[in-house]
């Protein structure tokens, strides 16, 4: 998450959570259709439940600036998933718990490993960025000819 910070001129961290889901990260799984209605699958509804669990363990607090979030993923088997899916599936947990909408994140940085399946796990950091690097501040307007 330091590569993101440090990348970028202008940001003040002022609040940092950092948490674990132990057992096998999931991902998002896609929205069914069952009767002409479409609802999101119970595992998926399962799962996002447990993290926002593992978030209210660790804190309380309800981000109301920006935030960057960094995620490691360590899955115990070799089950092939989306890396994509799997960070959709946190942050959409995360949505109203941790931060008050999800257009509040203006970084993200995600890695998968491969563990054992006794140390599968998820582990999630979010920082609250105060004041964040805008490029219009900088880059001189372009004039025409």
């Amino acid at each position: 998450m330091d590569s993101i910070l440090s990348q970028t001129t202008g940001t003040t961290p002022t609040r940092s959570v950092a948490f674990t889901i132990e057992g096998e990260p999931r991902s998002k799984q896609r929205p069914r259709v069952a009767r002409g209605r479409a609802y999101t699958p119970k595992e998926t509804v399962e799962a996002e439940a447990i993290v926002a669990e593992a978030y209210w363990a660790a804190s309380e607090h309800l981000f109301e600036e920006r935030v960057v979030v960094s995620i490691d993923f360590f899955n115990g088997n070799r089950r092939r998933r989306d890396i994509d899916n799997m960070v959709k599936l946190i942050l959409d947990a995360l949505n109203g718990v941790a931060f008050v909408d999800d257009v509040q994140v203006v970084g993200l940085e995600a890695h998968k490993f491969q563990t054992v399946k006794e140390r599968a796990r998820t582990e999630v950091v979010l920082t609250e960025v105060v004041i964040w690097h805008d490029e219009r501040e900088t880059v001189p307007e372009v004039s025409g000819p």
